[in-house]
């Protein structure tokens, strides 16, 4: 297994010890995928918490048109879920896509679950990752609705500048709900706030 995970694991439930590590551990299964693939669909139970190594997830849905419209975006080594459709065992309404070949690892809500009873430390991890969750869903929000697009376009340049340089300007421009024209003239710095 490889340190980082770990690493964030420790970050998120600083309390685990070796052994408790040792639980859970052999339950994330690790696969390899490449740019472009798509690890959970829109119409299908997405059943996994994935932590992918080297690459941005991004999170999109089919509009009334049919288009692809990007939600959000997490950095790698982040833990990322279509979390309505993992926690209620729903179809999913969105695709969770990744920008680069990467390792993934990945466990079972099932696994989870029982991890969760098992160990009072797993139980608290699950805790801690849905406080994170919650926070940063606070913290996008009040973002894309107090901000105009150039301050919200300047906090990713600033906070996640890989998405600038591995995401398409399209599904950047999606993520802020402005065109492609409008993204454009406010990374040319020609775009007045509005």
């Amino acid at each position: 297994m490889e340190t980082k995970i770990i690493e964030v694991l420790k970050s998120i439930q600083p309390a685990f010890t070796e052994s408790e590590l040792e639980l859970g551990l052999p339950l994330f299964e690790r696969k390899t995928y490449k740019a472009k693939d798509i690890i959970a669909k829109e119409g299908q139970v997405s059943n996994y918490l994935f932590f992918a190594q080297s690459s941005i997830t991004r999170c999109y849905y089919h509009n009334s048109d049919g288009e692809e419209s990007t939600l959000w975006m997490k950095p790698e080594q982040t833990f990322v879920a279509e979390y309505k459709s993992f926690t209620s065992g729903e179809p999913s309404r969105f695709n969770l896509q990744l920008y680069e070949d990467t390792e993934v690892y990945q466990i079972s809500r099932q696994n989870l679950l029982q991890l969760f009873s098992d160990s009072n430390a797993w139980a608290v991890f699950g805790v801690h990752l849905t406080e994170q969750l919650h926070t940063t869903l606070i913290d996008v929000f009040v973002n894309l609705l107090a901000n105009d697009a150039t301050s919200n376009y300047r906090y990713i340049e600033y906070a996640f500048p890989r998405f600038i340089q591995v995401a398409p300007l399209k599904d950047i421009a999606s993520m802020l709900q402005v065109s492609q024209v409008t993204l454009s003239r406010i990374r040319s710095g020609s775009q007045l706030k509005q």
